[in-house]
């Protein structure tokens, strides 16, 4: 792995590649990917990972918007960069033999004097007008992250690490980096198998994987798999992406021998700024205190600290934050403000989530844009989300708001029914019973649709806008 890398590094330097390019990684899961993603480290250039299932036009935005001069790819993926961009990108080929085989002996590749502000990796996220802007992470944030992770978890070469989420999601890094840094074994699984609870479950038996991590909504489906009572050589599960339900959390308990991790995070701050092992049987689920070298403010609108107990907005600083958006300054402006005088620290992330400090740990309250007003009363949607998923009838809900028949906004609720479950207007009533029963009137849903299974991202997180468009076509 050391040679191979360090032949990727030269590949690098060798076609121009410079200290603080980006360069894009359009490499499937697998030994390559790996070799890749160190080899672009090991010449200091940022990694700017693509997906081959994205569509193109995506794919070849991202790698407009980011100026990349370089690519690498391997034979599976070599196609999936054409498209006009030929003359801006130099497109790389990894030769399989020289990543899988033995690798001739070469010099060491040098090691970088890298500062902590030395960008490490670009992740594209969807922005609120749906437009991907390109998030840059310095070295010194990922290195926090993952020595934190090692170190608080105590990974080390006893360990077998699942890597299974894709290199275009945050957690794949600490999923691809971090067994490198503390000796265990990383597991990888086969490309396109990551959102195949059945597949998940058989890896994790067959290698004797002692960590992985799920989204609640994968999670959930993992739990439903006959025979996952198998996967014993767990030894600490992390969730983080979605909010995790406290009968998420017993049911986890009740079926697997395992530590429970709830983590938190924008892809804005290295992966993850938060932590909070989760006990068996919870009333809420709370997303934590501050990792190293991190600091939490709760703000009111006027970027003023609220009260303990009293909802504000999150907001991150530290050695965890990104450097800012790529080639937006406007954004970064806007997101990433200078903080207040009482702040220790300089700068600020400002998250749009909405938490409140309960002790110790922070609870986390959903999405400032994900409160909608319903007939002049503001609704928090996850609520009615979770009281849906408490529900015996329901296997699982999403909750989304969109136009009724006279424009005004409504609640729309997507169930999965449990197995044997009629989905019936006896069942909508019942449900609209028990929701009525719990909440005000206005979180409680005005439609029901019966769904096979609630759609989901790319990176196993829930499809709010695929639900949307659902909602407004009923």
């Amino acid at each position: 792995l050391e040679a191979a890398s360090d032949a990727v590094a030269r590949l690098l330097s060798g076609a121009g590649g410079r200290p603080g390019d980006v360069v894009a990684v359009c490499v499937p899961r697998g030994r390559a990917l790996v070799c890749a993603l160190l080899g672009a480290l090991k010449a200091g250039l940022p990694y700017l990972p693509l997906a081959p299932e994205d569509p193109r036009e995506r794919r070849l935005g991202i790698l407009r918007h980011s100026g990349a001069r370089l690519a690498l790819v391997t034979g599976e993926t070599a196609d999936s960069l054409d498209g006009g961009e030929e003359d801006a990108v130099r497109v790389l080929r990894l030769d399989p033999v020289d990543l899988v085989g033995p690798v001739p002996a070469a010099p060491r590749v040098p090691l970088l004097d890298v500062a902590d502000d030395h960008p490490a990796y670009v992740l594209f996220t969807s922005g609120s007008t749906g437009e991907p802007k390109g998030v840059v992470v310095p070295s010194g944030a990922l290195c926090n992250r993952l020595l934190w992770m090692c170190e608080t978890y105590g990974f080390g070469p006893a360990d077998r690490i699942l890597q299974k989420t894709p290199a275009t999601f945050d957690v794949s890094g600490w999923e691809l980096l971090g067994p490198l840094v503390c000796g265990a074994t990383e597991v990888l699984m086969p490309p396109g198998t990551h959102r195949d609870p059945g597949e998940v479950m058989d890896q994790v038996v067959r290698h004797s994987v002692t960590v992985c991590h799920f989204v609640p909504s994968m999670l959930a489906e993992f739990l439903r798999w006959p025979g996952v009572e198998r996967c014993v050589s767990l030894r600490a599960v992390v969730c983080s992406g979605e909010a995790l339900t406290p009968g998420l959390v017993r049911r986890f308990h009740a079926v697997l021998d395992a530590e429970l991790h709830n983590l938190y995070g924008p892809t804005e701050a290295a992966i993850d700024v938060t932590a909070w092992p989760c006990p068996p049987d919870p009333d809420t689920v709370l997303i934590g205190g501050p990792i190293d070298n991190c600091t939490l403010v709760v703000l009111d609108a006027e970027l003023r600290p609220v009260p303990r107990g009293e909802a504000g907005q999150l907001a991150i600083g530290g050695v965890p934050l990104a450097l800012g958006y790529l080639n937006r300054p406007d954004l970064t402006e806007a997101a990433f403000v200078a903080a207040p005088a009482w702040c220790p620290v300089p700068r600020l992330y400002l998250t749009g989530d909405l938490v409140r400090r309960r002790g110790d740990a922070l609870e986390y309250l959903g999405r400032m844009d994900h409160q909608v007003k319903i007939r002049g009363q503001r609704v928090e949607l996850r609520e009615t989300e979770d009281v849906l998923r408490d529900l015996a009838p329901v296997r699982d809900a999403a909750v989304v708001a969109a136009p009724g028949p006279d424009g005004a906004a409504t609640v729309c609720a997507f169930v999965v029914p449990a197995p044997g479950t009629e989905a019936d207007e006896a069942l909508w009533r019942g449900l609209r019973d028990r929701v009525a029963a719990a909440l005000p009137e206005a979180f409680v849903p005005a439609l029901f649709t019966a769904v096979g299974a609630v759609p989901l991202t790319g990176s196993g997180k829930q499809d709010t806008k695929a639900l949307r468009a659902l909602a407004e076509e009923r």
